[in-house]
């Protein structure tokens, strides 16, 4: 028996060795054609095939009887002609827009896109909402706000300065009373108009003070007002063979935008006591510019090297609602930020270090100034308005401005 094992063993080694083989299937010949995988379109089941939409993978219904009312959902319109039809600055944001955003930032987005079903949408002579009685009150008590004529003679006037170290907070602390700030690492105050006023002189008598962008007078009520105060940077992002070309390649040449976009909008309260405004502050830094040299062979010359640039950039954003008194002014401390380049002085000297590979790690207080001014009063934290501020005019590009937040 022993030899008959001992033969088989011989004859058939893959027996002995059967845990340890993988399968490898033959190779095709060279006249047989292996079939293409199918395409997954001819995989997709059609649910639907909608008159308008086409053959869909959803089930589509076209049919609405009636609206949604399983939460008690009521519909309402709103005229909001008193607000659209007022004289607007060149370049504002249109009317209705502001509004519907405004109604987004109190009730939040997920109210609009998440049960219960809720409608909100607006052209210039009306708003209309659907959703719950609880909704519903805070609309209307923003539609109030904004077409009430009594509140059109109030605005804000806003300074946005910096220094390079925080030890400002040292004198005259006793005099600033805290009020709470959501956004992590800013501190928010509220003081005397005298207060901010001996505040400001003192801070313009320091080396470090500067004022990021001129001084902004006058945000009317209900208004979005945006300002952009960037300089582009032009750098060499990549480079890549292309034979039609001149040189035997082409370059991607982008440009990087360095300085401050703000949007502010103030809403006075039905009370006649109080300001509220939503603030959003986008500040860009470029630190440096990394080089790296790259091969690009082309036909003339199969070792050329370029120099490609990446930008080490740094960001700081604002995005509040604040609320304070109108006999106050507010103070919003945005920490020790990226200090952004405003300046035609400071954007040339910023580029002279960037094109040494040095990086000036420019960091400093943000501090913003905001009071409320109504019926023409002189505003303390700005008795000089500017009717057109240096470089402000240009729209809103960045991406973080686009939608409601």
């Amino acid at each position: 028996m022993s030899r008959i094992f001992f033969a088989v063993l011989l004859l058939c080694p893959s027996v002995l060795l059967a845990q340890d083989t993988v399968f490898i299937p033959p190779l095709p010949a060279e006249n047989v054609v292996t079939p293409a995988p199918t395409p997954l379109h001819d995989k997709l089941i059609v649910a639907s095939n909608d008159s308008i939409l086409g053959p869909r993978i959803a089930r589509i219904s076209a049919d609405m009887e009636k609206l949604p009312q399983e939460h008690g959902q009521i519909w309402r319109g709103f005229d909001i002609t008193p607000h659209t039809q007022r004289r607007l600055p060149a370049g504002s944001t249109p009317p209705e827009q502001t509004l519907v955003d405004w109604i987004i930032r109190k009730t939040g987005t997920n109210t609009w896109h998440t049960a219960p079903f809720g409608i909100l949408t607006a052209d210039t002579e009306n708003l209309f909402a659907y959703h719950t009685r609880e909704v519903q009150l805070i609309v209307a008590d923003a539609v109030d706000r904004f077409v009430c004529p009594q509140l059109w003679t109030e605005a804000c006037t806003m300074r946005i300065v910096s220094t390079a170290r925080p030890d400002w907070l040292s004198k005259g602390h006793s005099q600033l009373k805290p009020i709470p700030i959501a956004t992590q690492g800013v501190q928010g105050w509220i003081m005397e108009k005298t207060t901010a006023q001996n505040l400001l002189q003192e801070l313009g008598r320091r080396n470090d003070f500067k004022e990021l962008i001129p001084p902004q007078a006058l945000i009317a009520h209900g208004i979005q007002h945006n300002v952009v105060v960037k300089k582009q940077r032009q750098y060499l992002r990549d480079v890549q063979p292309n034979p039609s070309a001149l040189n035997g390649y082409a370059e991607d040449r982008v440009t990087a935008d360095e300085g401050i976009g703000l949007s502010v909008t103030p809403l006075a309260m039905l009370d006649g006591q109080h300001m509220a405004a939503t603030i959003k502050l986008d500040v860009v830094q470029i630190e440096r510019m990394f080089t790296t040299n790259i091969e690009v062979a082309t036909a003339t010359n199969p070792r050329l090297r370029m120099q490609v640039e990446s930008p080490q950039m740094a960001y700081f954003k604002l995005d509040e609602v604040v609320g304070f008194p109108k006999n106050k002014v507010m103070l919003l401390d945005l920490g020790t930020v990226p200090l952004p380049n405003t300046t035609d002085g400071d954007s040339k000297n910023v580029l002279s270090e960037l094109s040494k590979g040095i990086n000036p790690g420019r960091r400093g207080n943000i501090l913003i100034f905001i009071e409320c001014t109504s019926d023409g009063a002189i505003p303390a934290v700005s008795s000089t308005p500017v009717a057109v501020p240096v470089r402000t005019a240009r729209p809103t590009e960045s991406p973080y401005w686009q939608g409601a937040r």
